[in-house]
């Protein structure tokens, strides 16, 4: 039987973008071929890890390997002190959060945030990438890849289909203000996630016109209130993000969501429970699919 052409857009979410990793399994299991991959943020990543080769146990065992490994750990302690996640205390790779608001209590980010691009160095990303993104060009993947990001001088949404595999990668990584924005090509581009965390929007402008989203946020959930300003400017910026998000979904032709949301966006250590989640997700929106068909 001919195999189902399909545009994929992954979305963006941090650690829990491992669960594209499972969605892209279920989908070659189910009789889908992707076609293209537009990626954001992690979706970015891990889509041009697939779409150099077409191999997804080649991606999965690559991944699962380097963030068990005693390099990514120290990466880790070295730059932010940081412990794998215990309960609620954040924790891994981006457990940057509580500190933001603990140094801005006490007024010392402030010296930081006038005089540095970022809160955190941008060597931590390519110390990632240069381990995880193949040394390759997104003109030479195996499955044509788009990757989307956010160009700082002239607020264009950029979307890269040629040059480095890394930098294209990293700079839609590069969270604002959190990481540096990446130069290219006389840009200046960043993580155009917190307001375009889906880029099923991007994905309708190539063909296959059947396009599938994968979505990797969490739920919206109430707040008790916000107490101090960053309560307040991080409040807003969730709202908005998940106000573009909700119209993105509406431009895919099915929206795959794997149960994640449990799983805070820097905890990278629960990679296999994540990747059998996207697979779970998966398969039951092929199924869906098949009843509605």
């Amino acid at each position: 039987m001919a195999r189902i052409p399909v545009t994929l857009a992954l979305g963006g979410g941090g650690a829990r973008g491992a669960a594209h990793l499972g969605v892209i399994e279920a989908l070659e299991q189910s009789g889908y071929e992707i076609k293209r991959i537009v990626g954001v943020s992690i979706g970015s990543v891990l889509g041009s890890m697939y779409a150099l080769h077409a191999d997804i146990d080649r991606v999965k065992s690559t991944v699962l390997e380097y963030l068990t490994s005693d390099k990514f750990q120290q990466t880790q302690r070295v730059l932010f002190g940081a412990r794998k996640s215990n309960g609620d205390q954040a924790g891994g790779m981006f457990g940057w959060y509580d500190k933001i608001k603990s140094y801005m209590r006490g007024n010392r980010v402030f010296h930081r945030v006038a005089t540095h691009p970022s809160m955190l160095p941008g060597v931590m990303l390519q110390d990632i990438y240069g381990n995880l993104v193949p040394d390759g060009n997104i003109e030479d993947t195996a499955i044509p890849l788009s990757i989307v990001a956010l160009d700082l001088r002239t607020g264009d949404r950029v979307v890269l289909e040629s040059g480095p595999l890394r930098i294209a990668a990293q700079a839609s990584s590069a969270i604002p203000g959190i990481f540096p924005p990446v130069p290219h090509q006389g840009m200046q581009l960043c993580d155009i996630g917190t307001c375009n965390s889906l880029p099923a929007g991007v994905a309708r402008n190539y063909q296959p016109r059947f396009v599938i989203g994968v979505d990797v946020s969490s739920p919206l959930t109430p707040i008790d209130g916000c107490e101090s300003a960053l309560d307040v400017l991080i409040r807003v910026n969730e709202l908005g993000e998940a106000m573009c998000r909700q119209h993105a979904r509406s431009l895919a032709d099915l929206v795959i969501q794997p149960d994640v949301g449990s799983v805070k966006w820097y905890d990278f250590s629960q990679t296999d429970r994540l990747i059998e989640a996207g697979f779970t997700a998966g398969l039951a929106a092929m199924r869906r699919a098949r009843l509605a068909a």
